[in-house]
C-alpha cells in the first residue's frame, strides 16, 4: 500500500477511568463512574488521521496475550491498516490505566519491548510515504537514528515526545531536535527540554535550534503556538465541554499533520490541529471523538 503518513510507536490498551470523585490515596479506594477501553499510544494519531481520510500505516508490535488481541479487535473497529504491525507468538501485554478528570489525567503504564529489534531501515525503504510521525521516547530508544532513516527514504519527520523526565533532559535529544522537520511537545515538555521554566524562552530557544523547521507548543486549555522561520501563529483552545483529555495531544498532531502534508500555511495547520485536539476531549478515549474531514470543515 502507498501510504501518505507512517506513524511509529508502541500500542497500548487504554483503560480510562472517568467520573472519579478524587485521586486515590494509599490504603484507600475510590470508585469510577465510568470505564472506557480504547486503543492508546500511536494508534490514537493513526486513528485520527484515518478519520480525516489519510492513508496511514502503523508501525508497532503486538503479542499473543489477551490485551494484544483486544487491541487488534479495536484497530479493526477503527478500520486501521495493520500491515506494518509485527505480530509475535509470545505475550506482549502493553497497557495504560488512565485516571481521567476533565482538567487533566494521571497514568500508570506497563510496556514491554520485543527482544528482536525491528529492521526499521528496510521497512521505511520498502513502504513509501510522504511523512513519518514518531510517537515518544520508546520509539526513539528502539531506533535512535530514525530521523536520518526517514530523510534517506524521502520523508519529512515529526516528533511528539510524551513525558519521560530522564529522556527530556538528555543532551542528545536537543541535538536530534535540530534535524526534525516538526517538533510537537507540550509546554511542560518543551520547558524541560530547553532547560527553562519560561515557556516563551523555551519556544524561542527551540525555534532558534530549528531555523528551517516547525516548533509546535501545545498548552492544553490555553491553546497552542507554532513558530516557523520567524513566523509565529497562535490559537485559543476550542470551546467544548471536556470529558477526557487522554490522547488530545495525539489528535492535535493528526490534524496538524493532515494540513501540513496538504501544503497548508502554518496558521491553518495549527487550526486543524486545534479542532482535532479539542473535539477529542469530548469523549473518553483519544480516537473516539476525533472529527471526520466533513466535521473538520464545519468547524473551520
Amino acid at each position: 500500500m502507498n501510504y501518505e503518513i507512517l506513524v511509529y510507536g508502541p500500542l497500548f490498551c487504554d483503560l480510562i477511568f472517568t467520573e472519579l470523585p478524587a485521586m486515590p490515596e494509599l490504603g484507600r479506594e475510590v470508585f469510577a463512574g465510568d470505564l472506557t477501553v480504547a486503543v492508546g499510544g500511536s494508534a490514537i494519531v493513526a486513528a485520527a488521521l484515518h478519520r480525516l481520510g489519510v492513508r496511514v500505516g502503523l508501525i508497532a508490535d503486538l503479542g499473543s496475550d489477551p490485551l494484544s488481541q483486544l487491541v487488534r479487535s479495536l484497530l479493526d473497529e477503527l478500520g486501521l491498516d495493520q500491515t506494518l504491525i509485527r505480530n509475535h507468538a509470545f505475550p506482549l501485554p502493553q497497557v495504560t490505566a488512565a485516571l481521567s478528570f476533565p482538567h487533566d489525567r494521571a497514568f500508570v503504564t506497563r510496556f514491554q519491548r520485543p527482544e528482536q529489534p525491528r529492521d526499521t531501515a528496510s521497512l521505511l525503504a520498502a513502504h513509501s510515504a510522504r511523512h513519518l510521525h514518531v510517537c515518544g521516547f520508546l520509539a526513539l530508544d528502539e531506533t535512535p537514528n530514525i530521523v536520518e532513516l526517514a530523510h534517506e527514504a524521502g520523508m519529512s519527520v515529526s516528533l511528539d515526545l510524551g513525558w519521560d523526565e530522564h529522556g527530556l533532559r538528555q543532551p542528545s535529544l536537543r541535538e536530534m531536535i535540530t534535524r526534525l522537520d516538526i517538533f510537537m511537545p507540550s509546554k511542560c515538555e518543551l520547558c524541560e527540554v530547553m532547560g527553562t521554566d519560561d515557556a516563551e524562552e523555551a519556544l524561542s530557544r527551540a525555534a532558534a535550534a530549528m531555523p528551517d523547521g516547525i516548533v509546535v507548543m501545545k498548552d492544553g486549555s490555553r491553546g497552542a503556538t507554532a513558530c516557523q522561520r520567524g513566523v509565529r501563529e497562535q490559537v485559543q483552545a476550542l470551546p467544548v465541554q471536556c470529558v477526557d483529555t487522554t490522547g488530545a495531544g495525539d489528535s492535535f498532531d493528526a490534524g496538524f499533520l493532515y494540513a501540513f502534508i496538504n501544503g497548508l500555511p502554518l496558521g491553518d495547520c495549527l487550526r486543524h490541529g486545534n479542532i482535532c485536539g479539542g473535539l477529542a476531549t469530548t469523549a473518553a478515549g483519544g480516537a473516539v471523538a476525533a472529527p471526520t474531514l466533513e466535521e473538520m470543515r464545519k468547524w473551520l
